[in-house]
């Protein structure tokens, strides 16, 4: 049988947001994470704290030592950081395999129980120390601070950097729950994250697109311009709309009542938006209400378009209408003076 296209459709919908969204794959991981215990959470965070200690105790030691020493200059020191240290990944280590067992059995970690270390796996340890497994493991199960500080110096300088690679895979061992969890909340974020990105650069070129085609389909450019009146020293030529001599603005009448300036196209165009910036540097609410009108024979003029509040730019939207003149012009005493106009088909 013929799978409805509708159901097609619902089925890739349900492909893509899951894809997106992780809904399922984030419910099964922390399934996951419900099924450890509370007690296997202490026990987790005690493995953090006495890794997180080890890893500075070898700088406090050091610091000890070197202050001990100024009150007996040139004496002989004994380093105990390599123990110290090696002694808190141990304990580190111990509490992790104790909170990987803790949900078979509640009471562990509660009494220091030696058999803890047969459930140290034994392809983890080798592929931390490799051929240092069974020193390794013999450290583990004997260790205590006395015992590392009674090693030889060669095996007290080897040792805190081997238990330190075993506190951490099984620390890791520990996290992997959590961390498929944050794995999946990433991917999430990097797929809400592209698809944003992907909409803004898609919503940026339309908006380029659209301003490239709007400049060249204005009609203002072609279009030769007169004004009510000229302010002496300031504004540009005809059809010009940007001229070194007056970057604020590019006409500027003398204050009269009703200025203007209007548009001549040439011919009749059909004319469906106007877009006017005001002026730059100043004076912005001289320019309102301004109101735009237009005439096919330079004698009618219909009134389309009016704004009645400040703006920088605004643009005027009305039905497509056929003329060849367009004027722009304020309804009080007042200068007017605008920085561009486009006349939109």
């Amino acid at each position: 049988m013929r799978v409805p296209a509708s159901t097609q459709s619902v089925s890739r919908a349900k492909l893509i947001w899951e894809w997106i969204w992780r809904g399922a794959t984030l419910a099964e991981k922390k399934k996951s994470l419900r099924e450890v215990g509370p007690r296997a959470v202490v026990l987790a965070q005690r493995a953090h704290s006495c890794a997180d200690l080890a890893l500075n105790s070898t700088e406090i030691a050091r610091t000890a030592e070197a202050a001990r020493g100024t009150f007996a200059p040139g004496a002989p020191l004994e380093s105990l950081a390599d123990a110290s240290t090696s002694e808190l990944y141990r304990q580190s280590s111990y509490w992790a395999l104790c909170a990987l067992a803790a949900n078979a059995d509640e009471q562990v970690g509660k009494t220091y129980d030696v058999a803890i270390w047969d459930t140290l796996d034994e392809g983890l340890l080798t592929a931390a120390v490799k051929d240092r497994a069974q020193v390794v493991r013999a450290s583990l199960r004997e260790g205590s601070f006395v015992y590392f500080a009674e090693l030889p110096a060669s095996e007290q300088a080897a040792l805190p950097e081997e238990l330190r690679k075993v506190a951490e895979r099984l620390i890791a061992k520990l996290d992997q729950p959590a961390r498929a969890v944050r794995k999946v909340l990433q991917q999430r974020a990097w797929r809400l994250g592209a698809i944003l990105l992907v909409i803004l650069l898609l919503g940026a070129f339309l908006s380029w697109l659209r301003s490239t085609h709007e400049l060249r389909s204005d009609l203002a450019p072609k279009a030769t311009w007169r004004t009510s009146s000229k302010m002496e020293g300031g504004g540009c030529v005809s059809p010009a709309q940007q001229c070194p001599e007056s970057t604020g603005f590019f006409f500027h009448t003398q204050e009269e009542a009703d200025p203007w300036i209007e548009f001549d196209l040439g011919g009749e165009h059909e004319v469906s938006a106007v877009q006017v910036d005001n002026r730059l540097d100043c004076c912005a609410d001289r320019s309102i209400p301004l109101i735009v009108e237009t005439s096919a024979d330079h004698k009618n003029w219909k009134q389309v378009a009016r704004q009645d509040t400040d703006f920088k730019t605004w643009r005027a939207t009305f039905s497509t209408v056929k003329v060849r003149w367009v004027r722009l012009r304020i309804h009080k005493l007042s200068y007017l003076h605008l920085a561009r106009v486009r006349i939109l088909p």
